[in-house]
């Protein structure tokens, strides 16, 4: 269920309510694997080094914004409004969703259309764009992104949009469905509790530590 809705995307509330939840964006990190057995990658360590600091501080992790991150940024309510009216629809604001059973777990579409969809869009560089146009398929690094928001939002299908107002008209922008998957789901929810239960096994050794 939201727990804000239309709160704004980088707003200091926005910041706020993310503070010690693992958010959609960031499954890619709690889901990386090494191809070797024996140790854990390094996006998911640094991730959970993370999350205990902004639940022992109450404070969000200071983050760098590269000029990459604030393009898109600027670009996301222009892709919106194109997608609006190649669709001919209205994307409501996706707001933040916090997860009907896992607590610290959390998402914020960049839009929501109708009762059972979401929007992910994406403003990347233009050699990513090329390579999405190119290939024709939603780049493998969002699939989690989108089940995470699907699954906190109870939607059935999010829309990946990547958007490049410098191409020419007819390649500015790629659109295409990511249906909702269970199965990949289920296997989300469980890493996701395994991630929060390493972060509470970090904070006591921290606690014995002192």
């Amino acid at each position: 269920m939201p727990l804000v809705e239309g709160v704004k995307q980088q707003s200091v509330e926005w910041l706020e309510m993310r503070v010690g939840i693992v958010t959609a964006s960031r499954m890619p990190d709690v889901m990386a694997k090494l191809k070797r057995k024996d140790g854990e990658a390094a996006a998911r360590y640094n991730y959970k080094k993370e999350i205990v600091y902004e639940i022992l501080t109450g404070r969000a992790f200071d983050t760098y914004v590269s000029p990459a991150m604030e393009w898109g940024i600027e670009n996301e309510p222009l892709a919106k409004a194109v997608y609006e009216h190649i669709y001919n629809v209205e994307v409501q604001d996706g707001g933040f969703f916090l997860h009907d059973d896992l607590s610290k777990f959390g998402a914020s579409p960049d839009g929501l259309l109708g009762d059972e969809g979401c929007l992910e869009i994406k403003c990347p560089t233009s050699g990513v764009h090329l390579e999405t146009l190119i290939s024709g398929t939603i780049p493998e690094e969002y699939e989690w992104q989108m089940l995470a928001e699907m699954d906190c939002a109870n939607r059935q299908w999010c829309d990946f949009m990547s958007f490049d107002p410098r191409m020419p008209k007819n390649q500015k922008s790629f659109i295409k469905r990511f249906p909702r998957d269970e199965i990949r789901i289920k296997e989300m929810r469980d890493e996701i509790c395994k991630f929060l239960l390493e972060v509470i096994e970090m904070i006591k050794k921290m606690e014995g530590a002192a």
